[in-house]
Parts: structure tokens; sequence; C-alpha cells
């Protein structure tokens, strides 16, 4: 139990981790969207103050220009014509010294109105700014505005800073000041927030700060908190945050499913050894030169109430937990049992059994001539080992010598795609080598397997062993190896592997 309490902890785990790494991908890119947000409104804000400086240019230049010395309609003419196409400034005043006389609004003043001191100048072009965070026009005493008034010459400009509040600036916090040599002067927006982006601390990505390329001294900040960000984005949020959970929950899911898989499987494969989920199957094995058959190979197969498993999965399964030997014992016990039971199998008829290397290196293969339903058997029993490090031991000689001894065959599988060891052939007690499917399979396309083929014949008649050739499945196969001088051959061409009730029919209706 507690084996899989730790199993479920690690798909739990990979779960959470998962949606953490998918939390920080959607904070970072939550973070690139305010980064991108904070920059749009800032470069919103001050293209706005580059037009309003334009647009006071554009007005008061060519009003001074004109050089009245008085308010009169030909003035206040001028002055209402420059207002008409004006997007910022919302009223014009003419000054003479430093009284206010008339404005496009009011009209001409019955009595002068003195001027006011401006909260900076711009000597660079004699302009006097002044913000006024409540104005009452003449023409509207009713309702405040908050203006920025802009003096030049004779004639000011009261501009309006709701012109810079435009539905596309998504931060609330943001203020236009105008920077000179010893302090800030606020011009629109909520005062103070410049400052307090400057000295304050605040989280990562949640402020900009930008001055005008075009206006030098005129900056802009912006503030806009992660809060506000998510709120403004909260459907997406959720959105993300559920595809994101999801993804968690998937994940662990998976891995629980894969781990339960792989757990599922070695349950499945201990059950079958001790409740007979391992059926055997045998394929034919026939003489190249005469066609007859001469023996079979066993070959294991496996299926229980979940379903079939493949040799390529159990196979790995049983080596990995040391089930190999006791594999082998269910085989031999089974597969003895049942050709015995087949009449018509002749004496000498060659069984091949493949046996586990690493049940050579240690030892278990020395259990075999104990085994009296192998000794006493009508059949000639050749074990078939595939190529590997463990039959290259001083241990593993000694035990093939006493395998032969004993009176059993000795095959080398699949030879060619093991741990192949030419010494092997000639310090090793066998007597068979079987080409893999493989070389057989390049015969069609006659690639470089299938060139190696007569090599491998070479090597058969110096060491006087048999050959048999796997994987036969046409005829331009079997006369290229039987031209070759193999021995003998398997594969579909002769017959599938069959259980052992379809074995005795195929070679009843064979007439082998």
């Amino acid at each position: 139990m507690e084996k899989y309490q730790k199993k479920s902890i690690i798909a739990v785990l990979t779960g959470v981790l998962v949606f953490i790494t998918g939390c920080l991908i959607l904070l970072y890119f939550a973070a690139q969207e305010l980064i991108t947000q904070i920059n749009a409104d800032t470069k919103h804000i001050l293209k706005h103050v580059d037009s309003a400086v334009l647009e006071r240019r554009s007005v008061l230049t060519p009003l001074n220009k004109f050089g009245f010395k008085q308010c009169n309609e030909t003035t206040l003419l001028e002055m209402r014509r420059a207002l008409f196409d004006s997007q910022y400034v919302i009223d014009i005043g003419f000054f003479i010294g430093n009284q206010l006389m008339c404005t496009t609004g009011a009209g001409l003043l019955s009595s002068g109105i003195n001027d006011l001191e401006p909260d900076y100048i711009r000597k660079d072009e004699d302009v006097r700014v002044r913000f006024e965070p409540q104005l009452y026009l003449l023409l509207f005493t009713g309702r405040p505005m908050e203006v920025v008034i802009v003096r030049q010459g004779n004639f000011n400009l009261i501009m309006e800073s709701k012109a810079f509040n435009s539905a596309s600036i998504g931060s609330k916090n943001w203020e236009v000041v105008y920077r000179d040599s010893e302090e800030l002067h606020h011009l629109a927006g909520t005062k103070g927030t410049y400052s307090k982006i400057s000295g304050d601390s605040y989280l990562p990505y949640e402020t900009g700060v930008a001055c005008s390329t075009e206006n030098e001294n005129y900056c802009a900040a912006v503030h806009l908190p992660w809060s506000q960000f998510f709120s403004n984005n909260h459907f997406l949020l959720i959105i993300s945050l559920i595809l994101t959970c999801l993804a968690g929950v998937s994940s662990a899911l998976m891995v629980n499913a894969r781990i339960a898989a792989r757990r599922s499987i070695n349950q499945r494969i201990r059950k079958g050894l001790k409740k007979g989920s391992f059926y055997w199957t045998y394929q034919p094995i026939i003489c190249l030169q005469s066609g007859k058959l001469i023996g079979c190979e066993v070959l294991a197969r496996f299926e229980d109430k979940y379903g079939v498993l493949f040799p390529d999965e159990f196979i790995p399964v049983i080596r990995k937990n040391n089930l190999t030997w006791t594999f082998t014992e269910a085989m031999i016990a089974t597969t003895i049992k049942e050709l015995t039971s087949i009449e018509v199998l002749p004496e000498g008829f060659k069984v091949s059994l493949n046996i586990f290397p690493c049940d050579v290196e240690l030892g278990n293969v020395l259990l075999l001539p104990q085994i009296t339903e192998l000794t006493n058997s009508r059949f000639i029993i050749c074990l078939e080992i595939t190529e590997d490090e463990y039959l290259d031991t001083s241990i593993a000689h000694a035990h093939f010598r006493t395998l032969v001894e004993s009176g059993f065959n000795l095959s080398l599988d699949d030879f060619g795609t093991g741990y192949s060891n030419l010494r092997n052939l000639q310090n090793l007690s066998f007597h068979q080598l079987k080409i893999d499917r493989t070389f057989v399979q390049d015969i069609a396309t006659e690639g470089l397997k299938a060139s190696m083929i007569p090599n491998i014949m070479e090597l058969v008649h110096k060491f006087n062993y048999t050959c048999v050739a796997e994987g036969i499945e046409t005829t331009e196969q079997e006369a290229i190896l039987k031209t070759a001088g193999v021995h003998y051959g398997q594969g579909w061409k002769y017959g599938k592997p069959m259980t052992a009730s379809k074995f005795k029919n195929y070679i009843t209706s064979q007439h082998f």
C-alpha cells in the first residue's frame, strides 16, 4: 500500500508541477500584455502631449504676429478663427500688459482681469504655463474645469486636460508633467503619480515612465496595477486558469494511468505465471532441401481476463523482475507435456526452447538435466540462447559444456544482432546458428544484411554447425537461402505459431 501511495504522490506532484508551470507561463504572458498596455498608454498620452504643444504653437504664434494692440472685432474674429479648428483649446484670451481684456467665449470684458503667476516659464519660447484644477470660464460660470493655461505674448490658451482622458487609455493612474531643472510641474492626469512611481516600490511590470522625443521635458508616467489589469481581463484570466487546472489534472491522471498500467502489467505477469495465463505456441522448422518437418520452436503468448500482452511487453518485465527461471520452468512443464501427447511426432523431433542468457550466468540452466520430462523425452531438446555479454564468461562456457554433456543441443539465436563476438563461435559448444529475420527480409531488396549471409554460412561450415533462417515468407527467399546452403527454414511460409491442437492438425494436413 505504501508503494502505491508513493506512486500516487508522484502523479499528484506531476499535476501540481504542470499547474505551477502553466501558472508561471500564464503570468509571463500576462506580464508581457501588461507591459504592452502600459507602453501603449504612455505612447498614447505623449502623442496627445505632442499634438497639444503643436496646436499651441500653431495658434499662438500666428496670433502674436498680427501685433494687435487692443481687443476689437478684428482681434476677436482672428481669435475665433484660430479656435474653430482647435482640438485641445477651449478658449483664447487677449491681454494688454498683465490684464485680460477679452476672450473668444465672453467677448470684450467690462474691466480687465489681472493675470496670475505661472507655475513655470519655458524660456526657450517665452511661454508661461499654469495648471488650474478648477477654473470657471466666464461663459460657463457654473461648471469648473481642470485646465492648463498657456500664455505667449499677448494671448493665452485654455486647454482642457479632459482631452487626454481617452477611452483607449487602460490605466486609471497616469500623469503628464513638465520637468525643469528644479521641479516637476503637473499638467494632466492624477497628480503625484510621477513622483510615486519614481520613489515608491511597486510590483514588477506595473509602472512605466517615458518622455517625449519631440518636446523635451514633457513626460508621462503610467501605473496600471496587476489587480486592475486582472479585473479588466478577468474573463480571459478565468478561462486560462481553468485550462491550466485541466492541464495539471490531465497530466496527473496520465501519469497515474501510466504508473497504474506498468504496475498492472507486473501484477498480471506474476499472477499469470501462477494461474496459467501464459500459453505456448509452436512454429514449424522445415528442412530446406527435403521440405520435411524436422522440429519446432516454442514461443510464449499471454492472455488473461484483461486482454493480451505481446512478447515485447512481457519479456522485459520478466527480466526486470527476475522471473526468468520461473517462466522457463512453466514453459518446459507445459510444452513437453503438450508435444508428448502428439503421437505423430517422430523420435528425434527437435524442440527449440528459448533460454534467457542471465539464467546461464546464474547457473539456473544446470537444473535442466534434473528435469525428467526433458531427459526422458523422445525429442531432441535444443536450447536457443540470444547473443549477450553474459555468454562471454568462463562460467557460461563451463555451463554450456555441462549442458552438451547432458545431451542438450545449443543454438545461438538471432546471430548478428546482439553481442556479436566471433570468438564465441569457436569457444562455446554450440551446434546451431539462427540467422535473424532482418537478414532474410533484406534479401528482396538486396540490402547490406542480405549480402552477409554467404559470410555467415562460411562460419557455419567452418565450425561444422547447422543453420536455421528465421522469417521466411516467400518462395524467392527460400530459394536464395537454399542456394546459400542454409539447412533449415522457419517463417510464415511454412506456418505461423500455433497452439498444440492446431499444430497437430497442421502436421496431419501437411502429411509430414
